[in-house]
């Protein structure tokens, strides 16, 4: 179960990463949908907000569900679902600020011309 989770958030981080990364604003017809101030391009340079929905999706295709895992029961099959691609995509911000706190190179700019 434990290497399931761990698949599971490596799957989902790794497509995040991906989709953030695509050059969405260069297709043809859908491009105008990604520039600056839109609502897509917001969702994709967000981590959280672009995880919840890949996590939710991944949830449903691949039958993970955290709240049957942490609670050992079940309620609504959407609800579920939802709060487990919540929860991962929060699970994978913290870990990537952790990871660029330890590993991370800080500038430090100086305000003297």
């Amino acid at each position: 179960m434990l290497l399931q989770l761990i698949g599971f958030l490596l799957v989902g981080g790794l497509t995040t990463y991906f989709i953030q990364k695509f050059p969405f604003h260069k297709l043809w017809l859908i491009g105008k949908f990604f520039v600056e101030g839109k609502i897509l391009k917001e969702l994709l340079s967000c981590d959280e907000c672009l995880g919840v929905w890949v996590f939710l999706f991944l949830s449903f295709i691949l039958k993970v569900n955290f709240v049957l895992w942490m609670f050992d029961r079940t309620g609504l099959i959407v609800a579920d679902q939802i709060l487990t691609g919540m929860m991962a995509s929060f699970m994978c911000h913290i870990f990537k600020i952790g990871w660029f706190a330890k590993f991370g190179t800080t500038v430090i700019n100086s305000w003297s011309e």
